[in-house]
């Protein structure tokens, strides 16, 4: 199947089953859903040399019309996450992944106890030894429906999660990969329709502009730091189990007078600290948008992990913010579009989380 032919199949099956599932199970079945019925905002089309993947992304509370993303990569594997070693599942034939966490054992380990919310988003487990999640192979489909995939290379880990991704090979025709989407939304449950989330919630506000993807800077052009730590504190604070954010904290050096500005310190409710960095496309200046790649915030984060080695950089954190502050965790946000290779992280010790990922630790937080 051309890449031409898989954005046409895409556009009309989707089109279709989201709009009718909004206009039928949102209204006549409202009260029988667990919680609000949430749907993808964009659909991303990515063509690699052997594989079409199809992901959809972003979370809102109403149905629209989907944007559409293009975009192309080397490998199906930079795609979902290199890594070292044997992979924790391999992938011959057609593979099909609903409501579940793949993740390698580190990864497996540190999920809960660094993001709370994920206890309630696991489903059924694939858990294994080395640093490489998937492993692909000619075959038919691999699909990953409402999937957690959680990477580790050393001490850094990557966690993101899937509200739907497609891989098919480029030998399928387009006429057998429709038939697939058709049968596959006919076989889930009613109440349950493929493309869609439903979570109790309670009395959270979903419509919000936090509820718009990131995807490759949709949402955030006209959006600086300030301003979406501003509109998303709450979401920051719940997703990491998080007392108190500070915004731009000014960490003055005292040997030179210099300082450090981290985009976000958060403490925790153990008592624990992050400091966090956004690697998202949000204007500086009037025109000016930050680019972040994943080694310049790695890089970045070691510089802030660092001045709280000293005692006096303590002693001036302590005084300016009340904060004690001595190892903290490393976090870089980024968007989902955004690949990690080993290179990246390899000596980082970071967690690398992409916004919407974030957006469903939160809903799984208050749930």
């Amino acid at each position: 199947m051309k890449p031409t032919e898989f954005v046409k199949v895409n556009g009309q099956f989707w089109g279709e089953h989201l709009k009718g599932v909004g206009e039928h199970l949102a209204g006549s079945h409202r009260n029988e859903l667990p919680g609000p019925l949430l749907f993808p905002r964009m659909m991303v089309l990515t063509e690699t040399p052997d594989w079409n993947i199809l992901e959809l992304v972003g979370v809102s509370r109403e149905y629209r019309s989907l944007d559409v993303r293009r975009r192309k990569a080397a490998s199906v594997e930079e795609y979902f996450g290199l890594g070292d070693g044997a992979a924790v599942v391999a992938l011959p034939g057609e593979n099909l992944f609903k409501d579940a966490t793949v993740a390698t054992e580190v990864g497996r380990r540190e999920l809960v106890d660094r993001f709370p919310g994920a206890d309630k988003m696991l489903g059924n487990e694939f858990v294994g030894p080395g640093e490489q999640l998937l492993q692909f192979a000619p075959g038919n489909y691999s699909l990953f429906d409402r999937v957690l995939l959680v990477h580790t290379v050393g001490a850094s880990i990557r966690v993101h999660w899937t509200f739907f991704a497609l891989a098919i090979h480029r030998s399928e025709p387009a006429d057998k990969y429709l038939a697939f989407l058709r049968n596959y939304a006919q076989a889930a449950d009613h109440l349950d329709p493929i493309g869609t989330l439903s979570v109790p919630v309670g009395d959270l506000d979903l419509k919000g502009s936090p509820f718009a993807s990131t995807y490759l800077g949709h949402g955030l052009p006209d959006s600086t730091v300030d301003r979406f730590l501003q509109d998303n504190e709450s979401i920051l604070l719940s997703a990491f189990d998080a007392t108190r954010l500070i915004r731009r904290p000014f960490l003055e050096r005292q040997e030179d007078g210099d300082a450090l500005q981290p985009d976000f310190i958060l403490e925790t409710a153990d008592g624990n600290h992050i400091v966090g960095d956004l690697g998202l496309p949000l204007l500086e200046g009037k025109k000016h948008h930050r680019t972040t790649s994943v080694q310049d915030g790695a890089a970045a984060l070691a510089r802030y992990a660092d001045y709280f080695t000293s005692p006096e950089h303590r002693a001036f954190a302590q005084t300016k913010y009340g904060v004690e502050i001595s190892d903290p965790r490393k976090l870089l946000v980024i968007g989902t579009q955004d690949t990690v290779s080993p290179a990246d992280v390899t000596d980082a010790a970071i967690e690398i989380v992409d916004y919407d990922s974030i957006l469903r630790l939160h809903l799984a937080a208050n749930s």
